[in-house]
């Protein structure tokens, strides 16, 4: 009797462990997929975010004026899907480059919100700091120290 019941519970156990291994299999999947979704939305705003950005510094490099309500009207997209998809580093530096974007700790804040983009898309451990970040946005080392006796925080 024993011998019957085993015979009879085994198949049923490897049936239900099966079916959890199953299930576990395809959550699993569809986590990692709804990962990777999120992760090319997060990775296409970071890409709009830093493109106004070197817009920007384009158009400042020719000495051309940027329009501030187009300007405005896109940051406000980007900041709409920052809120959703952003790591919580790259919100705080964009929240806190908000704050003093007419100031002199513009720049320096800018610099940490391209780190903090670095390291969200899989940098990590990047040895880019900011004052090399900086120091790639003007032509020469004495642009850099002009920036600094016009007052810019930079370091």
């Amino acid at each position: 009797m024993n011998q019957i019941l085993i015979q009879s519970i085994v198949p049923i156990l490897l049936l239900i462990l099966g079916g959890i291994g199953w299930l576990y299999k395809h959550e699993k999947e569809k986590r990692l997929e709804v990962e990777k979704q999120l992760s090319e939305r997060k990775y296409d705003v970071y890409i709009r975010l830093l493109t106004v950005f070197f817009d920007i510094l384009k158009q400042v490099k020719k000495g051309q004026k940027t329009s501030s309500q187009k300007l405005i009207d896109k940051m406000i997209d980007i900041k709409k899907e920052l809120i959703i998809f952003g790591s919580d580093g790259v919100l705080k530096s964009f929240f806190h480059w908000e704050k003093v974007a007419d100031g002199k700790e513009n720049l320096l804040a800018l610099a940490t919100l391209v780190i903090e983009v670095r390291k969200d898309m899989g940098n990590a451990k990047t040895e880019i700091k900011t004052i090399d970040f900086l120091k790639s946005l003007v032509q020469t080392e004495s642009d850099f120290e002009e920036l600094k006796e016009q007052g810019y925080r930079l370091e």
